[in-house]
């Protein structure tokens, strides 16, 4: 063998042996390195907002969802539904100026709504109660007690037509992409309400007209016929599903709201029958679900046809499907970017069994997302860091209690002394002092607070974050997100995620 055929021997051994190292040592690069930010992040003077974006494009960030639409109201100088916007943005274009800054520096700007999530106190909720979702009580979830408080959220009923989906959410959506030149709209609490009765919503008048005509329960044509089978001949009472569409009872009219909602949800086909029309209760909510997201995607197809549409969805669409009507596998058609939250507080364990469940969890979501054109994976910087985070924020809790002795906060501070006394020999001072005297109460409870609010990087290792960013990147993700802006800036991780996307790119 000549020189020449050593080396190309030898360059051909080396190709093969590249091709058979495992992906990780040479990982796809990233091509979605996204966040989530709230219009704080980005200050309302306009150099602010080319501040924010400067720092976007420094950690290596090439999209921004921004939050334009929250429980609260809207985040620009809205024409058709002025008095829904926020005061701080009636004279302050956000939107318009972030694109522009974004746009300059090759960041994609996703225009992020609250869909069916309202506040309590919210301008539509306020002027349009009818378009409440409504338990089988006939209460809004703004009723409801949620770990002791009052609930402060109105959810909208997604069914209701004419109502909360096609008069109001649909119409503010058309607007901002007929102003903005913006390159997706984000769908979040595209769903039902899930955290506090997800069995509950809704029982509007609406829905419990309607639910028993989308699901044929009655015939129009022989209102009054029980329309059931002229022999039951089979040996199993359901088997004779095709030949009833009479499912309601004689005496439906006379029912309470109460017993036509625990109907709709505990109730049979047949009499005596399976309790089965739970099914066809989450059935309907995924549909309409469904139905906004389809309705959405042509509206704005319409207005700009380069438009793209995202969605922050929860990170297991059968679960979800069943408990607030979000089966995220359907949206393909009318979504382009799933972006599942697989944040650490939607998991249970430590810090290490929830690297291994992400990891599994990315596995699965690429077959549920494989009709999706991007499958962009959400962490958040909330919950990383409970170890840390959780007793100081019992001690504040104690602090606030005048009532709490000094003694009770022994047990926490004792959790936390030693990662304290290095970054802030301070408050390891003032928190020791007042165990020992009890004195300075209020002084020591404001430099825990100043604390908490910006907790430095030494007291939250960067790396534990950058982990977990790691564990996505080795099931070979497409994209992440991260939430949220303010939590990178909050935790100090901005110049750890800086560099992680670097590396990625």
């Amino acid at each position: 063998m000549n020189t020449y055929q050593k080396r190309t021997a030898v360059l051909l051994l080396s190709f093969f042996v590249y091709l058979s190292l495992p992906a990780r040592i040479f990982p796809a690069p990233l091509k979605g390195r996204g966040v989530w930010a709230n219009p704080r992040d980005a200050g309302q003077t306009e150099a602010s907002v080319a501040a924010f974006a400067e720092q976007l494009a420094a950690a290596h960030i090439n999209t921004v969802i921004m939050e334009f639409k929250s429980s609260g109201g809207l985040s620009w100088p809205s024409r058709k539904f002025p008095e829904a916007v926020l005061p701080a943005y009636r004279n302050f274009d956000l939107p318009a100026i972030l694109i522009r800054e974004c746009h300059k520096r090759s960041i994609a700007v996703h225009a992020w709504f609250f869909d069916f999530a309202e506040g309590a106190d919210s301008f539509v909720a306020k002027t349009h109660p009818e378009w409440r979702a409504l338990s089988p009580a006939g209460k809004p979830t703004s009723d409801e007690i949620l770990r002791g408080s009052p609930y402060r959220m109105s959810w909208m009923c997604p069914a209701r037509r004419p109502g909360y989906t096609d008069q109001w959410l649909i119409p503010v959506i058309a607007e901002f992409v007929e102003m903005y030149e913006v390159d997706a709209i984000h769908h979040d609490y595209v769903r039902y309400p899930g955290d506090l009765a997800p069995d509950t919503y809704c029982f509007c008048d609406y829905c419990l007209q309607h639910l028993p005509e989308y699901a044929y329960y009655l015939s129009p044509t022989f209102p009054e016929k029980p329309l059931l089978p002229a022999a039951f001949d089979r040996p199993h009472l359901e088997a004779h599903w095709e030949k009833s569409s009479r499912i309601l009872p004689s005496n439906w009219d006379q029912y309470s709201r109460e017993m036509k909602s625990r109907f709709l949800l505990t109730g049979s086909s047949f009499p005596g029958g399976n309790h089965d029309l739970d099914y066809f209760f989450y059935e309907y909510r995924i549909h309409y679900v469904l139905e906004f997201v389809r309705q959405v995607y042509e509206t704005v197809k319409k207005i700009r046809p380069n438009i793209e549409v995202s969605a922050a969805v929860f990170k297991n669409p059968l679960q979800s499907g069943r408990f607030i009507g979000q089966d995220w596998r359907r949206f393909a058609p009318w979504v382009h970017y799933a972006m599942p939250m697989d944040y650490r507080s939607h998991f249970s364990g430590d810090h290490e069994t929830y690297l291994a469940l992400l990891a599994e969890t990315v596995r699965l979501q690429k077959a549920w997302a494989q009709d999706f054109a991007h499958l962009w994976i959400g962490v958040a910087t909330i919950g990383i860091y409970d170890e840390e985070r959780q007793p100081l924020q019992r001690l504040m809790r104690l602090m606030r209690d005048e009532s709490s002795p000094p003694a009770a906060l022994s047990a926490d501070f004792g959790l936390v002394a030693n990662k304290i006394r290095p970054v802030n020999p301070e408050l390891h001072a003032a928190l020791a002092k007042f165990l020992e005297n009890g004195q300075d109460r209020a002084a020591v409870r404001q430099k825990l607070e100043e604390f908490l609010a910006n907790l430095p990087a030494s007291y939250v290792p960067p790396e534990k974050f950058v982990r977990t960013l790691q564990a996505v990147r080795d099931q070979q993700a497409e994209g992440i997100v991260i939430f949220s802006a303010g939590g990178l800036r909050s935790a100090g991780l901005w110049e750890a995620v800086g560099k992680f996307f670097s590396s990625s790119q």
